[in-house]
């Protein structure tokens, strides 16, 4: 066998013993602590601004009001926010909703991106009922610029 022959045994085999040692499939979930980012997790119960063009150093386009959830005479949860532009000229957002269990698992998908038209110093609302009756009992909202 000559040289060539030689390396091509050896290259294949090395392909063959890496591909061995590749993990493979879902891995498990890893939590990162990060001293820099203490609020990381999900907070619930309230409302996210996802992103940063609505939200500035100087006080940001949009404040959130108010924020909270009430039950309905059916038994589903209603998540409301009131946002208030803060800017001089009209705003279009997206803002959906999720809901969770007392165990904050997910009971619901997220909805769909709703649009919330904000004229300028204006205030409006953002609402939305869940499906389930009896197991919701925490939500997130969340909001960006419209798309």
């Amino acid at each position: 066998m000559g040289s060539l022959g030689r390396f091509a045994v050896v290259a294949v085999s090395a392909l063959a013993f890496s591909a061995c040692a590749v993990d493979e499939g879902a891995s498990p979930g890893i939590r990162v602590d990060d001293s820099r980012a203490p609020n990381a997790t999900v907070q619930y119960d309230r409302v996210v601004i996802l992103d940063d063009s609505l939200q500035n150093r100087r006080g940001g386009k949009i404040a959130i009001e108010s924020q909270g959830a009430r039950r309905s005479p059916t038994g589903t949860v209603e998540g409301f926010a009131v946002i208030r532009n803060r800017t001089d000229f009209p705003l279009q957002i997206e803002a959906r909703i999720q809901f969770f269990d007392a165990d904050k698992v997910p009971v619901e998908g997220p909805t769909a991106w709703q649009r919330v038209y904000l004229e300028a110093n204006s205030v409006n609302s953002y609402r939305e009922a869940s499906t389930r009756v009896h197991d919701v009992a925490h939500f997130l909202i969340e909001i960006r610029e419209g798309r």
